[in-house]
């Protein structure tokens, strides 16, 4: 499906982080590990973009963005996955976000609208960075 293809593109860690490690050995804030977790949380039911009036799937590839963008395994490839995924939403044809929040009202698991301006924020850096 669209959100399977957008997943390919860039959700999750290409680098060899080998095995799980134990809970204690990457520092982390429980603040921003939950962070994460409630992004991760996003089950890819579609209702986000069956509810905006644009068809945007903005919420979804915002929540895969945000949830890898927020953890240390994630912080190396960020700027290649964002760039991926966001073109990939676009290839499949997604409408463009006008923050009206209906996504996040429908949202099943309460995905916060709070992890689309991450995604915009880390584009426009991703973006920045690419050019210079």
């Amino acid at each position: 499906s669209a959100f399977d293809r957008i997943i390919s593109s860039g959700g999750f860690v290409f680098i060899n982080t080998g095995q799980a490690p134990d809970a204690t050995v990457i520092p982390i804030s429980h603040e921003l590990a939950e962070s994460a977790f409630d992004s991760a949380a996003c089950i890819g039911c579609g209702a986000c973009v069956a509810t905006c009036k644009n068809g945007s799937a903005a919420l979804f590839t915002s929540a895969k963005i945000t949830h890898m963008a927020l953890l240390p395994q994630g912080k190396e490839e960020r700027s290649e996955r964002v760039l991926n995924m966001v073109k990939q939403m676009d290839l499949e044809s997604f409408g463009h976000c006008t923050n009206t929040e209906a996504c996040e009202v429908e949202c099943p698991q309460g995905i916060s609208v709070l992890n689309i301006a991450r995604m915009n924020f880390e584009y426009n850096k991703a973006l920045f960075f690419k050019k210079k």
